[in-house]
């Protein structure tokens, strides 16, 4: 791999930051490792129904966003700290082990044992500590390799946000999430607060990959990164018209056909054209 200049964003806020991670894809040159860390968010994959993967009851103290990746749904805290490599590739645009493999020397070299899973993740022992995904943008021939670190997350938080409160009976062909047992690699090596953690990962990539640079970027002072936050990353019909079609089978037995967050078909015609949410108020 060619030098990376490794950013660390100054924001912690996950629209700031997953918006962060397009701009940099997308209108960037660089070789970059990015980390940041954000305050409590679920983030589904791109192909992920909402309302099978998350709590979406009325009260939640957590954002909610797609991101450009595939792959399940992860819980973001101040406690988990998240890696993005964002770089230039003509060939093998997809390689997990590629980037995942530096993140697991940097662990072990801080006496954080680990393996790397048949399905990309991160695992000490039993416990999944880091989950992954990747995108391509074959036009630019770019690629986002991005994934979690658990550190000191809230685990019970997390486990209760990637799951819906009350499952609903949906037939959809959405990416399912693979669950699995967590841990906070905390428990395992004290390495201080999450920032301090942050410091020791990248004091010890230094010396696993080539690094031109290491600085702080400002997502809020970057104007396109706002734009995309207004017009994609915060809106209704990214986060849940996104979702690829799926039935949904009321209380009553009624059947509806949903497509990007609408009713398209059922037998009462007068429920066409409602949002899903709608249906779910009134069922």
């Amino acid at each position: 791999m060619k030098p990376f200049d490794i950013y660390i964003s100054s924001s912690q806020d996950v629209f700031e930051n997953i918006a962060l991670e397009e701009y940099l894809l997308t209108k960037s040159k660089k070789d970059i490792l990015l980390f940041y860390i954000n305050e409590n968010a679920v983030v589904i994959g791109k192909h992920q129904n909402p309302w099978k993967e998350v709590d979406l009851s009325v009260g939640r103290d957590y954002k909610l966003i797609r991101r450009l990746s595939g792959g399940g749904t992860v819980y973001h805290d101040l406690g988990n700290i998240n890696f993005s490599f964002i770089r230039n590739k003509e060939t093998d645009f997809v390689n997990f082990k590629e980037h995942i493999i530096p993140i697991s020397r940097a662990l072990k070299e801080l006496n954080i044992p680990n393996t790397i899973s048949e399905r990309n993740d991160l695992f000490v022992g039993e416990n999944k500590v880091s989950g992954n995904a990747e995108h391509v943008n074959s036009s630019l021939k770019r690629i986002l390799h991005h994934g979690t670190l658990l550190y000191d997350s809230n685990l019970l938080k997390l486990n209760g946000s990637i799951k819906p409160k009350k499952p609903l009976n949906i037939k959809t062909h959405a990416v399912p999430s693979k669950r699995s047992p967590v841990a906070n690699m905390r428990e395992i090596q004290d390495l201080g607060n999450t920032d301090s953690f942050l410091d020791s990962i990248i004091k010890k990539l230094k010396n696993i990959i080539k690094v031109n640079s290491v600085q702080e970027i400002e997502p809020s002072k970057i104007e396109p990164i706002a734009k995309l936050i207004d017009q994609k990353y915060t809106t209704s019909d990214w986060n849940f018209g996104h979702t690829p079609q799926f039935k949904y089978t009321g209380k009553s037995g009624k059947v509806y056909k949903i497509r990007k967050g609408k009713v398209i078909e059922t037998d009462d015609t007068s429920k066409i054209g409602l949002t899903f949410d709608k249906i779910l108020e009134n069922d």
